[in-house]
């Protein structure tokens, strides 16, 4: 075998690293996988420096479960095969290939390459959200229109009976009736706002700060049963901005219910932002000091019918996210079991359809 010295090895190895990847080698010591190279823009755009790889075990950089897991690829490799594989990385997915280099018959060392396809896995997921939503659209199509119907004739004999009586348990069993037909009636707005989305929207021009004011004063008696205060800072004049006054109302409102859901009755506070984050941009800010949620929870708010209350349909994040994106905005939650959660939404002032 023709001889190379270590500098002209790994020159040449760098002109293998794959655009938007890298390339790493790694040999077997004390029973052992030492990795001796890393480098590339993937690397670089990682959280993981290559300062933490080379001369390293996998478990020096890596959680222990992550690490068994690509050990076993290691030994598949060591032992002569070509492994192909997925990973993730501080955020990043990847597609690794590791293939064995051998030496009179035996490995003497594995060079790996990976390539950064984290926007693919980007859309993919897109796409089975929208596939999900496309069937759970024409689903809640169905269900609305079969009870909507009866429902209105319910509702309206409901109200013709309360007028009629006077028997004062009898209206109080009315008015509960009432209640619990008014909740199913939300419940197949709901699912028609799914079904056809776009034909609800009414956009206008709003005053934001006065929208939020608004909303804080409608939730502020269900927050005062927990002794809960809802502050509200605005750090910027007042914004005006296009949006439909309803649906965003919809959206602050049902975030607000969640915090005050995760919130313990011991007078702690929900803080609420809004701020002008660029001359054509908006963003409101709901924080709270609740239960918070783990990182799992946190991958399924947006799935439909996904819930962990006792009472509720699973489709509140989902719309609140689909009103959102009507709006060509974003929605985002950061949060930690024991430490709260913080709604971040941004919007745009003038919804680029409607100029």
């Amino acid at each position: 075998m023709e001889k190379y010295d270590k500098r002209t090895l790994d020159n040449h190895y760098r002109d293998l690293i794959p655009r938007n990847g890298f390339l790493f080698k790694f040999i077997k010591k004390d029973n052992d996988f030492i990795h001796t190279f890393v480098e590339g823009d993937f690397i670089t755009n990682s959280i993981t420096p290559t300062a933490m790889v080379i001369g390293k075990k996998l478990t020096d950089f890596l959680p222990m479960e992550q690490a068994n897991r690509k050990r076993r690829f290691y030994e598949i490799a060591w032992h002569g095969e070509t492994v192909n594989y997925e990973g993730e990385v501080g955020g990043i997915h990847y597609v690794a290939s590791l293939n064995p280099l051998m030496v009179d018959g035996e490995v003497t060392e594995v060079i790996g390459t990976a390539i950064d396809i984290t926007d693919k896995k980007r859309n993919e997921n897109k796409i089975r959200e929208l596939e999900k939503l496309a069937v759970v659209g024409e689903l809640a199509a169905g269900i609305a229109h079969e009870i909507r119907n009866p429902l209105t004739s319910i509702i309206g004999f409901t109200q013709i009976i309360s007028e009629k009586i006077d028997d004062a348990t009898i209206h109080e069993y009315l008015g509960i009736m009432m209640r619990e037909l008014d909740r199913i009636n939300s419940i197949v707005n709901e699912f028609m706002f799914i079904a056809k989305p776009d034909e609800t929207m009414k956009v206008s021009t709003n005053h934001i700060n006065e929208l939020i004011i608004h909303v804080i004063k409608f939730m502020e008696p269900q927050s005062n049963l927990k002794g809960i205060r809802i502050i509200f800072e605005s750090q910027a004049e007042a914004i005006t901005a296009i949006c439909d006054h309803n649906l965003l109302k919809q959206v602050l409102i049902n975030l607000i219910q969640n915090s005050i859901e995760a919130t313990d009755e011991n007078g702690e506070e929900i803080k609420i932002t809004l701020e002008r984050v660029s001359a054509d941009q908006y963003a409101i800010h709901i924080r709270d000091k609740g239960t918070g949620m783990t990182s799992d929870r946190q991958q399924r708010l947006f799935e439909p019918f996904y819930t962990t209350k006792e009472k509720g349909t699973g489709l509140g994040l989902m719309i609140c996210r689909r009103i959102i994106e009507l709006h060509q905005g974003t929605i985002e939650f950061k949060s930690a079991l024991g430490a709260g959660t913080e709604a971040a939404i941004r919007l745009p002032i003038k919804i680029e359809s409607c100029e």
